[in-house]
């Protein structure tokens, strides 16, 4: 289970993907026989994969990845149905520079849109655009075939030593992989995981498009791809809280042995919470914590160490110095203290003998709320565990003095109350 957590840390989320692309490009001549020998198989199981992961997709709590199988299906289609002439021909030669131009470009658009669900009207506007593109595709290919081969004489560099795609794309699309991978290392998200590996391996498609079956290769390999990265997500949203959503006590367990050192662990609660249940109800803190929960998903630099635990909030981070963690949990308070959180009323069955007067509803209440934080950074004697508990110590030992919005530090064992 441990090994699942190390197979997706922000380095094998880098490397792991480059170094099976680079294998597969490396062995490729070896399996061209067997690839020739089951050529029908080949060729139709892309179709089968990505239409698997956009099934799948639409089960997740976000769609982008299902929208992400979806431009590569089309992306595959016309591959197969337009490209499998010679790339000396004008017309092959046009459509395939616009595919490499306008597939990584597309990828890259999905990653800043938000699309909740697959079947929505979301998917329509993008089956549109992407109909769009591809018919202003085939009327620059109808129109301008004759000036493109004068044009790509003149500015498109092409060495077929090295590959049939023109210069300027190789680039082009080598710089999109390494912005995607980038994406991919800082943020923990499924988006940009599936984005840069579907973007590498459209790259090594179009610059190795001289090998046989490479697009239907790179194809299955970027389906196998995001198909085990939908089965992580799935496996990972059984560790969530079905409260706030955030992982739970379960994965933090899991994550605390893999932590470096050099880490500081916050621990942020909401202040007074038997007066907010005095004045409301007992459900009334599950609301605000759901809530709050909402307002810390919100950073994604904080996603990847993020958890709920015994009714607190844990956070993780490494490699940063007290003081700007500091600063960070400040602008949370900040940010949590001026938002007003709803709390849902209980409803009340009425009576058989009420059933002659009309019961009302109670209304939703909106309050304000503040939140005190307990953090101790590590040293090289401590471990992750040591550190949480004493982070979680100080903030019990100092919230007895009733006071809010504060943040208590544990330094070296010794409890240090640090006010704004």
């Amino acid at each position: 289970m441990l090994s699942l957590f190390r197979l997706h840390s922000p380095n094998s989320r880098f490397i792991l993907p480059l170094l099976i692309t680079a294998l597969m490009v490396i062995c490729y001549p070896l399996f061209t026989p067997f690839v020739v020998s089951y050529s029908q198989l080949w060729v139709n199981l892309p179709f089968i994969l990505l239409g698997a992961v956009i099934i799948l997709s639409n089960k997740q709590p976000q769609a982008q990845s299902g929208f992400i199988a979806i431009v590569m299906l089309v992306a595959y289609c016309v591959i197969l149905y337009w490209l499998q002439t010679s790339l000396a021909n004008t017309d092959t030669k046009l459509i395939f520079c616009l595919l490499a131009t306008l597939l990584p470009i597309n990828l890259l658009l999905l990653r800043f849109i938000t699309l909740p669900k697959l079947l929505s009207w979301g998917t329509a506007a993008l089956l549109l655009l992407v109909i769009i593109q591809c018919s202003i595709g085939a009327t620059i290919s109808y129109f301008y075939h004759t000036d493109f081969e004068n044009w790509q004489q003149i500015h498109l560099f092409t060495y077929h030593n090295i590959s049939s795609l023109p210069l300027i794309l190789i680039l082009f699309n080598l710089a999109v992989c390494c912005s995607t991978g980038a994406l991919a290392v800082k943020y923990h998200r499924r988006i940009d995981r599936h984005i840069f590996v579907c973007s590498l391996l459209a790259t090594t498609t179009f610059i190795f498009f001289h090998y046989p079956f490479i697009s239907s290769s790179a194809f299955i390999l970027c389906a196998v791809f995001l198909l085990i990265d939908l089965g992580y997500c799935h496996y990972q949203q059984s560790f969530r809280d079905p409260l706030t959503q955030l992982a739970d006590h379960r994965a933090l367990a899991q994550a605390l042995p893999l932590l470096h050192h050099d880490c500081t662990i916050a621990v942020l609660d909401i202040d007074n919470p038997a007066a907010i249940i005095d004045k409301h109800h007992p459900q009334a803190i599950s609301d605000i914590q759901a809530s709050i929960a909402a307002i810390l998903m919100k950073q994604t630099q904080l996603s990847p160490h993020l958890y709920f635990v015994a009714q607190q909030f844990i956070m993780i981070f490494e490699h940063k110095k007290i003081t700007d963690c500091q600063a960070i949990i400040e602008q949370l308070q900040h940010a949590i203290g001026s938002e007003k959180h709803t709390i849902v009323p209980i409803i009340i069955e009425p009576q058989p003998q009420q059933t002659a007067t009309k019961v009302k509803k109670p209304r939703k209440k909106a309050i304000k709320v503040s939140i005190s934080a307990g953090m101790c950074s590590a040293n090289t004697e401590q471990t992750a565990a040591v550190v949480l508990q004493q982070a979680i110590e100080v903030l019990r030992i100092a919230r007895q003095k009733k006071k809010k919005q504060q943040i208590y530090i544990a330094e070296n064992n010794d409890d240090t109350l640090c006010q704004r």
